[in-house]
């Protein structure tokens, strides 16, 4: 039975907000405020609602129990009608779906999800690539360089042969400090008489030290990347989380959407049949006491609700289409013709909300607020970074250079060992851009993004506070409005009972009188189907605003590890969300 009486799915528990999150907090009496009085819903309501709203699936019993209980054989006939209009929508592949399958399939199959779930793990890869900086690098050069030119001296030689091999290991330090050492060797040959080593192996041994004073001084600098890469990777977790619960969202209502096309091609079917029954009864007594205008304007109706009826098909189609393509099911093909029957009841329970409560939760849990939290400390980053860059550039520099010399490597390399042969050197560089332009325009655009960042934040706030009551008042209206337009079918129906009771003829006053009850009960079941679709995804929509919908259904975030995109599946227990 697709329409029961079931209480709210249990909501988990609110994890401890974190105290670093400067979210502001709610202050006031916590009243509790149901949604609706119990007394709108009375203990039949949900035989009530399978009555004059049921699936498709469960219209057959349903209209069955009917013609048991009537002898009236114009109801009989409209029943018999319907049912077999009804079974044009069923399809002999089939496909039974609770809102738990449907969830689950998009967890495990969104493209949406899918997409989404690798942008933490490319931000991963940025952290790595922002600690690489810090990496040892090993390098190794080599060149030769042959000349042979004409002389006009004998101090000169006119062949050359010049070979250099220069290796080594540089690494820069977190304080921005680079350090280098570095081993050459040089071979050198030449034709002039006067060098009496030939060829002359010249060996040198280097360390270099480079410390910035100003610009690129400091660990906060030097480890700005690195900081900006991993608030990017949880600014990335934040949107995956946002993405995730819209999905989730998605399909929810979607499953509730579908199940009310489902609804209103069986409330079609009522009143085409209703309209086809009449029509043949006033075709019957042509003869007899209608007139030619009655049976054009039931005629022209009837085509109407045909054309409706129609219409309300296909929309099932595009409902199932709606659901197919957002749980992305490989047993679920869009180009397959199959019915998708929806097992999940509808949920008629009042829920009790504390509003001050449900803003509470909001400013704690949503993904949005978070985020732009986290923009906030970028952009405070950004500014430490931005701010070392205005300085001038003012870099001590020490290199010690141990020297060596000898008609073979090997008596080069012995005398470098040796330590005879030094060198030092200690120097200062100096650089700064007259007038600084170009770095102080860059010190204030990132003051100024972190001024725009803290007021969207503060907007952010605003919204999602608005949100959140709109979401509250939705589910309240909704609630009251459910009792009084199901009890309002109801009087449709007794209000077409009776009309039919005290007609005795079918002329057009009466007629009319008629249709327009039929027509009222159909707008009334409609509406009581629609606004019981509302209530359900206004619960649904109500989570997604506070940011709770992912433990209203138990859904965790799994971190496979570096390189593999974020996964969401069901929790067996309590989830533990990241």
């Amino acid at each position: 039975m697709p329409v029961a009486v079931e209480s709210a799915r249990p909501r988990a528990r609110m994890s401890a907000p974190d105290p670093a999150a400067e979210m502001p907090r709610v202050e006031g009496p916590e009243p509790t405020e149901p949604v609706g009085p119990a007394a709108t819903q009375p203990s039949d309501m949900a035989e009530q609602l399978r009555f004059q709203i049921p699936d498709p699936e469960s219209f057959p019993e349903i209209a069955e129990a009917a013609i048991a209980r009537t002898s009236d054989p114009l109801a009989r006939s409209i029943q018999e009608t319907a049912m077999k209009r009804v079974a044009e929508i069923r399809r002999p592949k089939s496909v039974r779906l609770s809102l738990r399958d449907c969830i689950q399939a998009a967890l495990r199959n969104s493209y949406r999800i899918r997409a989404s779930g690798y942008n933490p793990a490319i931000e991963t890869t940025r952290i790595v690539e922002a600690e690489a900086q810090f990496d040892a690098v090993y390098f190794l050069n080599l060149s030769t360089n042959k000349q042979d030119r004409p002389s006009s001296s004998q101090l000169q030689g006119t062949l050359t042969d010049t070979r250099v091999l220069n290796s080594g290991v540089r690494k820069l330090l977190s304080t921005g400090t680079q350090v280098s050492a570095s081993y050459a060797v040089t071979r050198t040959y030449s034709d002039l008489i006067f060098q009496t080593l030939n060829p002359a192996w010249f060996n040198q041994f280097a360390v270099e030290f480079r410390q910035p004073l100003l610009r690129g001084f400091g660990l906060d600098y030097n480890r700005a990347q690195i900081e900006l890469s991993r608030l990017d990777r949880r600014i990335s977790f934040e949107q995956f989380r946002r993405e995730l619960q819209q999905t989730v969202f998605d399909v929810e209502q979607a499953y509730w959407r579908l199940l009310q096309a489902r609804m209103e091609v069986v409330n079609a079917a009522r009143l085409l049949a209703a309209f086809r029954s009449i029509y043949e009864i006033v075709e019957s007594r042509a003869a007899f006491d209608t007139f030619l205008i009655q049976r054009g304007q039931i005629r022209s109706r009837l085509e109407t609700r045909e054309a409706d009826f129609v219409a309300r098909k296909a929309d099932v189609r595009n409902a199932e289409d709606a659901l197919k393509a957002l749980i992305n099911a490989p047993e679920l093909n869009l180009a397959e013709d199959v019915e998708i029957i929806p097992t999940d009841p509808f949920m008629i329970a009042p829920i009790a909300i504390d509003r001050l409560g449900e803003v509470q939760a909001a400013l704690d849990n949503r993904p949005e607020l978070r985020e732009s939290k986290l923009q906030i400390e970028r952009a405070r980053v950004v500014i430490g970074a931005t701010k070392n860059q205005a300085l001038p550039k003012f870099d001590v520099v020490v290199r010690y250079i141990v020297d060596g010399l000898g008609g073979k490597w090997d008596s080069a390399f012995d005398q470098l060992t040796e330590n005879d042969y030094n060198e030092y050197y200690v120097g200062i560089e100096f650089e700064w851009p007259i007038g600084n332009r170009g770095p102080e325009a860059a010190l204030r655009r990132a003051r100024l993004q972190q001024a725009q960042a803290v007021v969207a934040h503060a907007a952010q706030i605003e919204q999602i506070i608005a949100e959140v009551h709109q979401a509250v008042r939705q589910v309240q209206v909704s609630y009251e409005q459910l009792g009084a337009t199901l009890r309002a079918a109801r009087a449709s129906e007794e209000q077409l009972e009776a009309t039919r009771a005290r007609q005795l003829s079918k002329d057009p006053a009466n007629l009319e009188v008629e249709l327009n009850a039929v027509e009222s009960l159909a707008a009334s079941r409609s509406s009581l189907t629609n606004i019981l679709v509302n209530y359900n995804v206004a619960i649904v929509s109500l989570e997604r605003q506070k940011g709770t919908l992912l433990r209203y259904n138990n859904i965790e975030i799994r971190d496979p590890g570096t390189d593999r995109p974020l996964v969401a599946d069901f929790a067996e227990s309590e989830p533990i969300v990241p």
